[in-house]
């Protein structure tokens, strides 16, 4: 079965805190937050898998994965660029520098 889904992957200025705390801002990002809380989304740090030679920073991605068909995949998606573009922002004008989020729909077997 497939799994739909959108991965979110942060750039080499990014560091494993801000995998944690995008994660954080993603869970309680409305309409992410009611999702999650219906248990219709799920959101999990894991290694990477674009297996990019030489990368600097966290070899962690966020994947957002849809447990059900209450949102489609192109909601799902805007709803993430929302919310991580605003995270960007908040956290640029905090800490500056850009990490640099790239944001696209998971593989058909989830990968």
């Amino acid at each position: 079965m497939a799994v739909l889904g959108v991965r979110v992957r942060l750039g080499a200025g990014a560091t494993v805190d801000d995998v944690r705390a995008l994660k954080t801002w993603l869970e309680r990002d409305e309409p992410l937050e009611e999702l999650v809380s219906g248990r219709h989304l799920r959101i999990e740090a894991q290694p990477a898998t674009d297996g990019t030679p030489g990368r600097l920073g966290p070899d962690l991605e966020l994947v957002l994965k849809l447990l059900g068909d209450v949102v489609t995949i192109v909601a799902l998606t805007e709803y993430t660029a929302r919310a991580v573009k605003t995270w960007t922002n908040n956290r640029r004008r905090l800490q500056g520098g850009d990490p640099e989020p790239q944001i696209r729909p998971l593989d058909s077997d989830g990968e």
